[in-house]
């Protein structure tokens, strides 16, 4: 008798473990969506150009002009003073297609934000190369 007692106790923790193991992914309405992109990164980005294995360091900050936007410093590696702009919409974000560089790169993307990583891809476009890029940001 006490076996069939045990049972469903037993299964209603376990159930319990797995509906709690996913409540970090659900997002809070009322969060501030950009928070979490907040910070210093490192990145590790793949290219069509450059290959694989370059790794730096970003910076990603609110838009000051613009509380929906992140801008993130030195992108595509090209120099602290070097700034994305991106369009934050919950876990994701668009990069829509602006100018670095004084103007002699042309870049476009999106990303995510899941788990804790940042996943990316873009194009950077010097005017004599397309460069496809995937990045991934690690908290610092």
């Amino acid at each position: 008798m006490k076996k069939y007692k045990l049972t469903p106790i037993f299964l209603l923790i376990l159930f319990a473990g797995f509906f709690t193991s996913c409540l970090d992914e659900i997002d809070d309405p009322f969060a501030d969506p950009v928070e979490k992109y907040l910070g210093n990164w490192k990145a590790s980005e793949s290219s069509t150009l450059y290959g694989p294995g370059y790794v730096y360091d970003v910076t990603i900050a609110r838009n000051p002009s613009n509380s929906t936007e992140i801008l993130i410093s030195n992108f595509y590696m090209q120099g602290w003073n070097e700034r994305a702009r991106a369009l934050v919409t919950g876990n994701s974000f668009t990069i829509l297609e602006q100018a670095i560089c004084d103007g002699s790169i042309l870049i476009k993307g999106s990303g995510q934000f899941s788990g804790g990583r940042i996943t990316l891809n873009y194009t950077a476009d010097d005017g004599a190369d397309l460069d496809h890029v995937s990045a991934t940001y690690s908290r610092r």
